[in-house]
């Protein structure tokens, strides 16, 4: 569930999460594309002005060599550094400091203090801001995906060895200049799909959205790995 939860996308998410193999060649050619740092600018700008999100998405992870595919629907909501993702019979609340993770099938919550996140690390804070640090990136194509106009464009990390993905494709929808959908593809064969389904920007929010209050469930086992 940890790398689950490094994987979103979000996107979530995801994310709201690899794929193209790459050669000293392709790196050399992809040292931040103007084209692809205007586009990326754009969304930046724009995600900024978000106080909150409240994102719906479909995660899968598919390995074609292996004929594995699997498929699950998550909720993320996102404010600034505190998130609350829903996925896989799991809740996992962060306010920023501390991590709580409620596993329903167990009946138990795991508290966590907050991990720190190394450059190029995908987490639910920052999937649709991954490529402001630790990437080069390049502007692929321009295509229909959805009946939307998408940029796609592709994020190379800055030190590939250390990452267990070599690549990072993002879908902006050119109208809006919003991330609806991000691929990671894995050095092992395994690629991530983060799809968005819903987005509402600017949900009301509170702080309790993104805590777990275990005095509310006294039936819960509460594990304080901190």
């Amino acid at each position: 569930m940890k790398n689950l939860t490094r994987c979103i996308v979000l996107l979530v998410s995801s994310t709201m999460g690899l794929f193209l193999l790459l050669s000293t060649q392709v790196y050399s050619q992809t040292d931040h594309d103007p084209k692809a740092k205007s586009i990326l600018d754009e969304v930046s700008k724009k995600t900024k002005t978000y106080n909150a999100m409240l994102v719906n998405f479909t995660y899968t992870m598919e390995n074609k060599k292996e004929k594995i595919s699997d498929s699950q629907s998550g909720e993320l909501l996102l404010s600034g550094e505190k998130y609350r993702l829903k996925i896989a019979g799991q809740i996992i609340y962060s306010d920023g400091k501390t991590m709580w993770t409620y596993i329903d099938e167990a009946q138990e919550v795991q508290i966590n203090e907050k991990e720190e996140e190394s450059e190029g690390m995908i987490s639910p804070t920052n999937i649709f801001t991954i490529y402001e640090k630790g990437f080069k990136y390049q502007f692929h194509k321009e295509e229909q995906v959805d009946g939307k106009t998408t940029q796609v464009i592709n994020l190379y990390p800055d030190k590939p060895k250390e990452k267990s993905f070599h690549t990072i494709r993002l879908y902006v929808d050119k109208a809006k200049k919003q991330l609806f959908k991000v691929k990671i593809f894995g050095r092992e064969g395994d690629d991530y799909l983060y799809k968005i389904d819903k987005l509402q920007l600017n949900p009301a929010v509170k702080d309790s959205d993104f805590s777990f209050d275990t005095s509310a469930h006294p039936k819960v086992e509460v594990i304080d790995l901190r």
